[in-house]
């Protein structure tokens, strides 16, 4: 169960990682994560008003009688009528609200990587060895659709943990398409429709700026719109640990998806069908709350 609290901050035990309210003359003490301490604790001088979401249940702390803080939902310095903000979820999300909501076609992509030997593996760099990507109009519509293995440069024969984690073959991989031929497939993509670029975590940009130093090619990511479609999930639902995008879905769908493939292009369309129900709960039109542990 759960209680709005609101009130002035009457003081801060940052060795604790409590904070204590004050409402109607009374202090009452409230447990922050480590995580969230951290990211809040410059907001935290003594006056400040502070709106948060709490347990309802109190327990006690290094001796204190506290309440689990669940969300903060908004920090400000009060000034007659003209407070200053310095943090307000619904502004937050109302910006996120922005993104989804965006007249563009949307490109949602995914990849999957070479992973290291059992043993002489020091020297080891990932590539990207397939990739999936499904286009939409602005209108949902889909209008592209591909999946392709890509051969890797630098460590041509693929691992034998390789082959077992995404059940493929080393044929696979040699009758896969040169990474420059998919180089340019992005680019004549971003040409002609300039997309926003929607990826689940932010490793597939990284891997993507990689392989461009790696076949010294123009690193094209900086111009083109991507979007971490996991960070916008932590920051809306005030998540503090990361989410698996087929535990997502199944919390959207209530499907059990849990005996994932590892294949590039059914992570890239799974990753547009949380997008959907992501964008309907942005816009009030469906309703889903992720476990906040």
């Amino acid at each position: 169960m759960e209680e709005q609290v609101f009130g002035i901050l009457h003081g801060v035990l940052e060795d604790k990682r409590i904070i204590a309210i004050k409402n109607k003359k009374k202090v009452n003490f409230y447990y922050m994560s480590k995580g969230m301490f951290k990211h809040f604790m410059m907001y935290f001088t003594e006056g400040m008003y502070v709106f948060i979401t709490v347990s309802k249940n109190s327990r006690y702390y290094k001796g204190y009688k506290v309440k689990n803080i669940i969300n903060i939902e908004k920090v400000l310095s009060p000034n007659k009528n003209n407070p200053k903000i310095y943090y307000d979820i619904s502004i937050i999300k109302s910006g996120i609200r922005r993104i989804v909501n965006r007249n563009k076609y949307k490109l949602f992509i995914d990849f999957e990587m070479s992973m290291p030997p059992y043993t002489n593996y020091q020297t080891f760099t990932s590539e990207i060895i397939q990739v999936g990507y499904v286009l939409i109009d602005n209108k949902g519509q889909e209008i592209l659709r591909y999946s392709s293995y890509i051969k890797p440069k630098l460590f041509p024969q693929i691992s034998l943990r390789t082959i077992k984690f995404l059940h493929i073959t080393q044929e696979n991989i040699d009758n896969g398409i040169a990474y420059f031929d998919f180089y340019k497939q992005l680019r004549e993509i971003e040409h002609k429709y300039n997309p926003m670029v929607f990826v689940w975590g932010k490793n597939d940009q990284l891997e993507l700026n990689k392989l461009n130093k790696i076949h010294r090619l123009k690193n094209f990511t900086k111009s083109m719109q991507f979007v971490d479609l996991l960070n916008l999930h932590k920051t809306y639902f005030s998540l503090k640990n990361d989410i698996g995008l087929f535990n997502a879905y199944n919390l959207y769908s209530n499907l059990d998806l849990s005996e994932q493939k590892h294949d590039a292009l059914e992570d890239a369309l799974v990753t547009k069908e949380i997008f959907n129900y992501f964008k309907d709960t942005c816009n009030n039109k469906a309703q889903i709350e992720f476990k906040k542990e």
